[in-house]
């Protein structure tokens, strides 16, 4: 009996048998999609269902295959945990335990992301690795000190990362490249005005030398997206690429007048601490009227020279009328830098300076330097 049903399970898919191969039943079902105008030519889409498998799959079997810290030995993951580790790894910082995982879980995105996406991507983890510059600077706990420089040093490599994404996808010929260049450059922009404003003063000369080089290759890749998304413009000349780098351009030129608007108030305020602390202020080596009123005439010259460069832009001049605003960029880096010396030297002065003497009453003798006192 059993020979009988092996034989029977055999000529099932045999054509004299009345049966189909599983060629034919290729052929048929190819023949139905053609006849009902369906495009065979495109791939079926696979469900998220088995993206989001995918990813847990991945993500579990490089969690495990790395060596993970003693202070977490013991945590056992199961499918249900890894969802959790996952996510208190989010908060970790450099030289936590959980930090691994955090790490493993950004390339487990990379892994499964377009070329597109992975460029953005990466601004993103750079933001994130700025942020952790920022907590690592704050915390008090005695953490080595090497963390900062190493974790600034990971925030270049990133951004080197994005930068060279987008170089990949211009050479792709991807019809996304105008916009995922607007985009990173928008997120590079937000970045370089982080590490001028949040990063705190380099503890020590390698911290020195990764916040410089953090610096210059933001710059690097904010100039090399310009150039990709005009380059890529140019090569489509579409509408859309058109709208996208039009977008591009005015972001970058009302960035420049909102400085403007933020330099100016800076200088205002110095003058004003200046002349309410002229007798604290006055030694060499501070900031002379003088030195203020050419300040405010370059940023007035360098903002103005920015006007025209919409009309440049228009005529279709579009790397002109880029360079145009890149160079009042480096001006206005100047200024901000000299600036920011000069409120460092304020705050160190006044921080230094011995408080003031109590004003006494005389009739009590009682100190009423406090405004509640009376």
């Amino acid at each position: 009996m059993n020979k009988i049903a092996a034989q029977l399970r055999a000529a099932k898919n045999r054509p004299a048998a009345g049966g189909f191969s599983v060629d034919a039943q290729a052929a048929a079902k190819r023949s139905l999609m053609l006849a009902i105008g369906a495009d065979v030519s495109v791939p079926s889409i696979e469900p998220a269902v088995h993206l989001k498998t995918r990813y847990i799959l991945w993500l579990s079997q490089s969690f495990i295959s790395r060596p993970v810290a003693i202070g977490v030995a013991g945590i056992v993951l199961s499918v249900s945990g890894l969802i959790t580790t996952v996510n208190a790894a989010q908060q970790s910082l450099p030289g936590d335990a959980l930090y691994t995982v955090k790490l493993i879980n950004e390339r487990a995105q990379l892994q499964l992301a377009s070329l597109d996406r992975k460029a953005v991507l990466h601004t993103e983890f750079a933001e994130t690795r700025l942020k952790e510059v920022a907590k690592l600077q704050s915390d008090t706990s005695g953490r080595d000190t090497n963390l900062v420089a190493q974790t600034i040093d990971a925030y270049t490599q990133e951004v080197a990362s994005a930068n060279q994404n987008l170089r990949e996808l211009q050479a792709s010929g991807n019809a996304t490249t105008v916009a995922t260049a607007s985009e990173v450059q928008q997120n590079l922009v937000a970045l370089d005005s982080t590490i001028t404003n949040s990063v705190g003063p380099a503890a020590s000369s390698a911290e020195s030398a990764a916040v410089t080089s953090a610096q210059t290759t933001t710059q690097v890749a904010q100039d090399d997206s310009v150039t990709v998304a005009v380059e890529a413009h140019n090569d489509a000349n579409s509408e859309r690429s058109t709208r996208e780098l039009n977008d591009m351009f005015l972001r970058q030129f009302a960035a420049i007048g909102t400085r403007k608007t933020f330099d100016i108030h800076r200088i205002a305020v110095i003058r004003a601490s200046l002349q309410a602390h002229a007798d604290l202020l006055g030694a060499s080596g501070m900031m002379t009227e003088t030195d203020l009123r050419r300040l405010e005439r370059s940023i007035n010259i360098a903002v103005a020279d920015v006007a025209p460069a919409m009309d440049t832009f228009a005529m279709g001049g579009y790397r002109s009328a880029f360079d145009v605003l890149k160079h009042a960029d480096t001006v206005l880096r100047g200024i901000e830098a000299t600036l920011a010396d000069a409120e460092t030297a304020i705050t160190a002065a006044l921080m230094q300076a011995p408080p003031p003497a109590p004003v006494t009453d005389p009739q009590s003798a009682v100190p009423v330097s406090d405004p509640l006192v009376q």
